[in-house]
């Protein structure tokens, strides 16, 4: 939502998701950007409630202690984003959090010879028309429009 400074947002349906509820209270979260390998298990926790299931526990998840929230990371996704809950919009069948990014956590094994996250070495995907979709070809660059 914003570069500087750097706001971002979720959307969470406040009926039948435990996450909303805690979320709403804390007025924290925490973005963890799995890898495609990670799909099927990403795919499990967003068809289970966190209220009935240990999602850790069922999926071998490791969760981490944040450095400035209360939500944990998850060891194994290669991207955790801390979040402050700065404004709650409804829209309908779901609350947007929109917050502040407070940390931004890289698995080292991810980040190229220059310290930057590479998509090849982790290869995010998104949710697309009900369907998880790769994000894998890259397409051009900022500005290359205007470089001929």
């Amino acid at each position: 939502m914003s570069s500087e400074p750097p706001v971002v947002y979720i959307s969470v349906r406040p009926v039948g998701r435990h996450s909303y509820h805690l979320i709403k209270e804390s007025g924290e979260y925490v973005i963890n950007i799995p890898s495609a390998e990670q799909a099927r298990v990403v795919d499990y926790c967003g068809m289970v409630s966190g209220s009935e299931v240990n999602k850790f526990e069922e999926t071998g998840l490791t969760p981490v202690p944040s450095s400035m929230v209360k939500a944990p990371l998850i060891l194994e996704c290669p991207v955790n984003i801390e979040c402050r809950v700065k404004q709650v919009v409804p829209l309908g069948s779901h609350d947007v959090f929109i917050a502040d990014v407070l940390a931004v956590h890289f698995n080292k094994n991810i980040l190229d010879e220059k310290g930057r996250p590479d998509p090849n070495r982790f290869k995010p995907y998104s949710y697309c028309f009900r369907e998880y979709r790769l994000l894998s070809d890259k397409l051009g660059f900022h500005g290359y429009s205007k470089r001929g």
